[in-house]
């Protein structure tokens, strides 16, 4: 799931949501993080939420538009 935030300074982002059930969450993450270096990507802001359920929810939050959309296609689906 994929939604469309406003930080505080009034600049908008778009935040990706991932949420995974199977795999190593150390393969997953290494996944994630290589995407990003062979993007040059910079997220704004890289959140883990093991609580939510009987895996995890990545939250990623991008500054430009175009790259939480490639992200979203890659990995949430």
């Amino acid at each position: 799931m994929e939604g469309l935030n406003t930080s505080g300074a009034g600049e908008a982002m778009r935040e990706v949501e991932i949420r995974l059930k199977s795999g190593s969450m150390a393969d997953v993450l290494g996944a994630l993080r290589t995407w990003l270096d062979h993007s040059n990507c910079i997220p704004l802001n890289f959140d883990i939420d093991r609580s939510a359920f009987d895996g995890f929810v990545v939250r990623i939050q991008f500054r430009e538009d175009e790259m939480a959309e490639a992200f979203s296609r890659e990995f949430a689906g």
